[in-house]
């Protein structure tokens, strides 16, 4: 049987697939936790059935995350809520009351976890930096980049988890936050040239470790991010 993928590369403890994710994902083993950022709303359609799954007037079906029945964060999934159960939400608060944001920018991004609880808020300043291209001093290579630190954010709430799985890798933030986190990571991406961005950046956060930050275990990573 023909490998689904066009390119597989193993980056320490990343291992980062070229290939359409619906088709790759049957043919992963276990994972522990997902963690992305789907491009709903901009017409993904599957090229070896033709089937339409993300579009301007088709809502993102997030069953190929569900039916892997482990615990999921979403981000977007406010964009089609009646299409998960319920669970718990969560808040990048991106912009400054006091700056005016152009009419198509939200003042925050939200993100569905499986788990559930109560609403939890993160604010990330944006504003300002955006509009130049850099974001809290790293340059933007993807129009959906999210910050390393919501990532970071974001795997607080799965800290049982050892391997995370981003099948919209898009440019690899979640990896390198996996990086920089010790946590296992496999990445799917179905455009050539953000998949060659992801493997940069990813190496790249392996040669530049964080020196003079101590790794926090799970749990510390939990009480940190959220205050509790």
């Amino acid at each position: 049987m023909t490998n689904p993928w066009k390119r597989v590369e193993t980056i320490g403890d990343c291992t980062l697939y070229l290939g359409d994710c619906l088709e790759v994902m049957p043919m992963l083993g276990k994972v522990d936790a997902v963690v992305t950022d789907p491009p709903y709303g901009i017409g993904f359609v599957q090229r070896t059935t033709g089937k339409t799954i993300i579009g301007d007037d088709v809502d993102f079906d997030p069953s190929i995350i569900l039916d892997l029945n482990v615990p999921s964060i979403i981000w977007g999934a406010d964009n089609f809520a009646h299409r998960v159960p319920h669970g718990q939400w969560l808040i990048w608060i991106k912009r400054a009351v006091e700056v005016a944001a152009p009419k198509t920018y939200g003042d925050c991004e939200i993100a569905w976890h499986s788990k559930d609880g109560p609403i939890k808020a993160m604010r990330l300043i944006s504003d300002g930096c955006i509009r130049q291209g850099v974001e809290h001093g790293i340059r933007r290579v993807h129009p959906s980049q999210k910050p390393r630190e919501i990532m970071d954010w974001c795997l607080g709430f799965v800290p049982d988890a050892t391997t995370i799985l981003d099948p919209f890798m898009g440019s690899g933030t979640t990896g390198v936050a996996c990086v920089k986190l010790g946590r296992k990571f496999i990445g799917i991406e179905l455009d050539e040239g953000y998949f060659d961005i992801a493997c940069k950046r990813i190496a790249d956060a392996y040669r530049q470790p964080d020196f003079f930050v101590e790794r926090p275990k799970p749990a510390e990573q939990v009480a940190m991010k959220l205050g509790e």
